[in-house]
Parts: C-alpha cells; sequence; structure tokens
C-alpha cells in the first residue's frame, strides 16, 4: 500500500495510547486502517491517505459490507473515521474523507457459509509434497471439521493435538473462575489424517522443538493469525473466493444442524454459553432448512 499508510500510522497509534483506548479497541481501529489501505492499493494505487476521498471510504464500505460482518463494518468505519480526523487535527490534511458518511447500520448479524465443494477447491490448491501444502490443508481441515475461533487454532500447542483419538484440546472465548474456559473438539478421520501429514513433515522443520503447533514457511518461527488470515485469503482467492477465518465457524455450525445435530450439542461443541449466539450462527441453516422443505410441499408444484 501508499508508504504514507505505514508513516502516519504510528503517530496515530500514539495518539491512540496516549488517550488510553484498549488494547482490543488498538486492534480492531489497526485492521481497519490496515484493511482501508489494502483496499485503497487495489482500487486507487499510488494515492495516499491525504489523499483519499469520499468516495474512496464508500467504496471501501460496500467492500466491507460483501465481506466482513455488519459489526465489523461499524467497528472498522469507527477506526478510519477517527483516523482521517486526527489527520486534519495533525495538520496532515484539511478535509475529513468520512464527513457526511453514515456509520453503517448494525443490520443482522449475518456470516455467508463455505459450500463443501468451495472449502474443497481451497484444499486443491496446497502440495500435499510440501510443509507448506501440508500445514495450510490441515489448518483449513481443522476449520471446517472443529469449527474453532482464529484465535482457538492459532493458540494450538504441539501437545493439545491427539491425532490417535482425534481430539484436540483448546483453550475457549472467556474464562471460568477456576481459569481459562477449554473444551475437547472432536476431528473426522480425514481433518485427524491431515494433521498427522503435517506432523511426520514438521518434524524437519528446523524450529520443530518450539511448542507451538502451527510452524512458519521458508524457516519462518510460527504461524500468527495474521499469517493464517493472510493463507486462507490467499487459498481462496486462488479459486476465485472471498473469505475470512470466521466463516469456517458459520458453515461448521450450519452444517452441523442441517444434518439433524441437537442445539445442545452444538453448544458444547463450540463453546458457546449464550442462546443469542447459537441462533445466530444457526440462522442461515435454518433458512436453507425451511427452503428445504418447502420445496417438497411446493403448492406451485402440486397445481
Amino acid at each position: 500500500m501508499h508508504p504514507d499508510f505505514e508513516a502516519l500510522a504510528t503517530g496515530w497509534e500514539l495518539a491512540l495510547g496516549a488517550d488510553g483506548y484498549s488494547a482490543n479497541t488498538l486492534a480492531s481501529y489497526g485492521q481497519a486502517l490496515d484493511s482501508f489501505g489494502r483496499w485503497m492499493q487495489e482500487n486507487a494505487p499510488g494515492v495516499s491517505p491525504t489523499e483519499a476521498s469520499r468516495d474512496h471510504v464508500r467504496g471501501w464500505l460496500v467492500h466491507l459490507r460483501a465481506t466482513v460482518a455488519a459489526n465489523s463494518a461499524r467497528g472498522w468505519f469507527a477506526g478510519v473515521r477517527h483516523f482521517c480526523r486526527w489527520m486534519v487535527a495533525e495538520g496532515e490534511c484539511s478535509d475529513d474523507a468520512t464527513l457526511g458518511i453514515r456509520t453503517p447500520s448494525k443490520g443482522d448479524p449475518r456470516t455467508p457459509v463455505l459450500k463443501p465443494e468451495e472449502i474443497k477447491a481451497m484444499l486443491g490448491t496446497c502440495d500435499i509434497t510440501s510443509f507448506r501444502g501440508r500445514r495450510d490443508a490441515a489448518i483449513i481441515m481443522v476449520l471446517a471439521d472443529g469449527g474453532l475461533r482464529l484465535a482457538e487454532i492459532t493458540g494450538l500447542r504441539v501437545d493439545d493435538v491427539d491425532v490417535r483419538d482425534r481430539i484436540l484440546f483448546v483453550i475457549g472465548k472467556g474464562s471460568n473462575l477456576s481459569g481459562p474456559r477449554r473444551r475437547a473438539v472432536p476431528l473426522g478421520i480425514k481433518a485427524a489424517r491431515a494433521l498427522d501429514r503435517y506432523l511426520r513433515e514438521r518434524r524437519k522443520h528446523v524450529y520443530h522443538e518450539r511448542t507451538q503447533l502451527w510452524l512458519g514457511d521458508r524457516n519462518r518461527e510460527t504461524l500468527s493469525a495474521h499469517g493464517v488470515t493472510a493463507m486462507l485469503k490467499r487459498r481462496a482467492a486462488e479459486v476465485g473466493l472471498v473469505v475470512h477465518p470466521h466463516m469456517f465457524r458459520h458453515t461448521w455450525a450450519s452444517e452441523f444442524r442441517s444434518a439433524g445435530g441437537e442445539e445442545g450439542d452444538l453448544m458444547a461443541l463450540g463453546g458457546w454459553r449464550s442462546r443469542q449466539m447459537l441462533d445466530r450462527y444457526g440462522r442461515v441453516a435454518a433458512a436453507e432448512r425451511a427452503a428445504a422443505s418447502y420445496r417438497q410441499r411446493s403448492l406451485g408444484d402440486r397445481l
């Protein structure tokens, strides 16, 4: 992206820190600016953030609405708006490119799901004769078959994997009074096989003694959450898809319910404590089941 994005981001982050913004807000705002910068790189190359216009911001918002959840779009817009106002206050530019643009509405928090053939297509881009291909295939399979959150999959350690019994032990979101929320995640045979294939290749890695499960390619030490996200987007782009990690969790939940899985089992497997979250994740599956049910009873087909 334009080098001014990185140069100005440093000063902006210092201002956010000085104003007492939380670590979560800093991370979210940082993701927002990164997303906007990458969109500008693809759609307005050579345009610096100080030259960004309202049309640029509106174009980026259209992209967000098509690729991320409604709440993420709202939060990221707030981050870019803060950045634009900071640039004006600092004298970097005279106009706020977000001025007059309405914050995206909350809408229905609904994340699109992937079709099995789309996941298969992503797996098809992974060369399982290479370390990188085996690692990426294992990550995709675990996300699709285990429904893990991004933080859960990147936090996995080698000792958390039991290939023989096909179980992962993950630290979930939130905590109990007694400590972190842990749960066992069962896997199917194909996901376990992909993990086993990766673990055998992992033993040859220069950093194989590291406790983190996912190691970097090209002799890099480990794979971060950003690295997992970038990998998924890269694999998806190769087959003409736009994907973000949480889509796999929504897909997993939707497929479980479509296959007749019980709601209580889904809550336990997914590590949810709230019925509200369960309803949100099951909404797509419910709509699809209703459509399939109607096709079997279509009035028009009986006329």
